[in-house]
């Protein structure tokens, strides 16, 4: 096996791929990249079973075969080769490659490609092309807030719906919940409770920025969804379960309400409380009072208090909020302005960009002792 290439084509594939190889496994090749040489170019592959990601890059003087190699170390050799040709060479019989660069080579051990598990093949029941640009923004506005304990898979996972020309995009912690619309005209798919893991769309968001301008095919089978570019492909795992309804926790109304107001500027205003309040609970307050809105934060390290200027309607308040939630929260919004409308001191707070009403993340307050 053999081929010419690039070190930016090589770094390039390795870089695409190696977030999907497992970091630890009691199997070796799953710590790989599988590299492939065929007539339609390189293609590399990682996996760690649940999520996969493979690529296709050009080469010339191709001579066809496979090997597994080691993605750490692949990895950090190709960073450190000097910009040109590499050539690639592979022994199948003991499974070593030599990458020669210039008048010098580097040795990698491998393994056999056969001992790479094979990707599952997928039988869609439903498939669907949707423009990648807007997939890869759905995607950011909603998997911040992905739970991260997996003794509750279904919370790490975002719920997909697609019905009458809309896909819809859920995500929530049981503490946060995101939410983003977007049209899609012409669609007659339909799909309920499909559960795709927040890591596997973190991935396609990243890989999406790369692919500027292309349409991204999705083909969703019984146990797990692909998410296919020209030259890239992420393949993961359905979470099984039932996601929960999320309508029944979005309130139907708001006891007060701060309209039009920007949320990079308060985002800042609350990374800035956030670093004087308490390490291990990060937590700033929101007050409403005389038509003045304030955020402040208190520990024992010191305070702060700053009023920002904003337009409100209703009742007094004041509400506490994990400082990191809320700055998700704003910086997901995309918008030049925001409304925050609020429930009493308990009660779930919204933020909704305005007048766009596409998206939408509630956040839980934090009790006040």
């Amino acid at each position: 096996m053999r081929f010419k290439t690039t070190k930016d084509n090589l770094l390039a594939g390795i870089t695409t791929v190696q977030r999907a190889v497992a970091a630890r496994s009691p199997m070796p090749v799953l710590q790989g990249i599988l590299v492939e040489a065929s007539e339609e170019g390189i293609t590399f592959t990682g996996t760690d079973l649940e999520l996969s990601i493979s690529c296709i890059l050009p080469a010339t003087e191709i001579i066809p075969g496979a090997v597994v190699l080691p993605a750490r170390y692949f990895a950090e050799i190709v960073r450190r080769l000097p910009d040109g040709t590499v050539s690639f060479v592979a022994e199948l019989s003991s499974y070593s490659v030599s990458l020669r660069y210039g008048r010098a080579e580097a040795m990698l051990n491998g393994y056999s490609a056969e001992e790479f598990p094979k990707l599952p093949e997928v039988a869609p029941k439903v498939a669907f092309a949707v423009q990648g640009d807007l997939l890869r923004d759905v995607v950011r506005q909603v998997v911040y807030a992905v739970g991260q304990d997996e003794l509750r898979p279904i919370f790490t996972g975002v719920l997909l719906e697609i019905e009458e020309q809309e896909i819809r995009a859920v995500a929530t912690d049981t503490h946060r919940l995101a939410l983003r619309r977007a049209d899609l005209p012409g669609s007659e798919v339909k799909l309920t409770n499909i559960i795709i893991p927040g890591k596997a769309l973190g991935e396609l968001a990243r890989l999406l920025g790369g692919f500027e301008g292309e349409n991204v095919q999705v083909a969703v089978a019984e146990s797990y969804a692909s998410f296919s570019l020209s030259h890239a492909r992420v393949l993961t795992r359905l979470i099984e379960g039932q996601f929960p309804d999320y309508r029944q926790v979005v309130p139907k109304g708001y006891k007060t309400r701060i309209l039009d107001i920007n949320p990079a500027e308060l985002t800042r205003t609350v990374e800035r409380a956030a670093t004087l309040a308490r390490d291990d609970a990060p937590v700033v307050v929101l007050a409403v009072k005389h038509g003045t809105l304030t955020v402040s934060a208190r520990s024992q390290v010191g305070s702060v208090l700053e009023e920002v200027a904003a337009e409100l309607e209703g009742e007094d308040i004041q509400v506490a909020f994990n400082a990191n939630y809320l700055i998700d929260a704003l910086r997901a919004a995309g918008n030049d302005t925001v409304s925050l409308e609020f429930n009493g001191p308990i009660g779930p707070s919204v933020i909704r960009p305005v007048p766009d009403g596409s998206y939408f993340a509630l956040v839980l307050p934090v009790r006040m002792v």
